[in-house]
């Protein structure tokens, strides 16, 4: 462990071009990069929507997870998305392409030294969230007590934009959007972190009023985990219909998509239904 990160600085320092270019006034290729969880790379989408407004003309890329990939698939921002794999493969592929990298998230300790080696002449971030990697930086932000879209949204000025907050957004193809017919209420009982979890008799005597008073549908919705989480409140609830569990996220979003009220605990699920506007309520 004592090893690791000067190991790492010097294939960053070793790896980049011997000159970098000059830093523009104005960034003409762009590289995004939140690499993490759901919620964060929901988080990005106001980030990615500054930076194509405030520089319409450069060319703008994001570096993401495999679920990155389907929360940023059909954004009216990118130009291109590439897949956190392989970092040699990252680096023989992206090396060079880039004069600004902007990063925004990533719990993986390799992903800093990655960026520093592509050979950009200006790497921002947050400082003191990088595994004692901040010297990798050629200017960081300090963090502070803020919402984790703010902090992107400074970043993001940090280079010379302007960092307007508009909402979250997620962007569905015609093709994959549902229709269901009457009113549907979809509650969703499960998270990440078990003490964020509402408790299940909570949930079913709400889940029951509302549909004995809406005369509504109840939906209940989870992830490949939590089957048997659902099963039991749907037990709670006679006449509850439950969601296929295995969906991939992009169905599992048509889904949210479609139903008149969404009703979770906090977790992904919940960001990702304010991100298609559905009615939410996080508990």
């Amino acid at each position: 462990m004592i090893f690791k990160n000067p190991l790492l600085r010097f294939l960053a320092r070793a790896a980049s071009p011997s000159l970098p270019p000059a830093t523009p006034l104005i960034p003409r290729r762009i590289l995004a990069v939140s690499t993490t969880a759901l919620g964060d790379t929901l988080w990005t989408m106001p980030a990615l929507k500054a930076l194509r407004h405030s520089f319409p003309d450069a060319y703008l890329a994001a570096l993401t997870s495999k679920i990155g990939l389907q929360i940023l698939d059909n954004n009216p921002w990118t130009d291109a998305l590439y897949l956190l794999q392989s970092p040699i493969s990252l680096w023989r592929h992206l090396r060079g392409q880039f004069d600004t990298i902007l990063l925004f998230h990533a719990s993986q300790r390799y992903v800093l030294p990655l960026c520093a080696s592509l050979g950009a002449s200006r790497l921002v971030g947050t400082s003191h969230l990088n595994k004692g990697l901040d010297d990798l930086f050629t200017s960081s932000l300090p963090p502070l007590h803020e919402h984790e879209i703010d902090r992107r949204l400074a970043l993001v000025k940090l280079i010379g934009g302007s960092p307007t907050p508009s909402p979250l957004s997620f962007f569905l193809r015609p093709e994959e959007k549902k229709l269901f017919k009457g009113r549907w209420v979809a509650l969703h009982p499960g998270a990440k972190d078990s003490y964020k979890c509402w408790p299940l008799k909570h949930f079913a005597a709400v889940g029951n009023a509302l549909q004995k008073t809406l005369s509504c549908r109840i939906l209940i919705t989870g992830g490949p985990t939590e089957l048997p989480l659902m099963q039991a409140l749907s037990n709670l609830i006679p006449g509850s219909h439950l969601a296929d569990h295995t969906l991939p996220l992009r169905q599992f979003a048509s889904t949210l998509d479609a139903v008149d009220l969404f009703i979770s605990s906090d977790t992904g699920p919940l960001h990702l239904a304010c991100d298609l506007n559905t009615p939410a309520i996080g508990i």
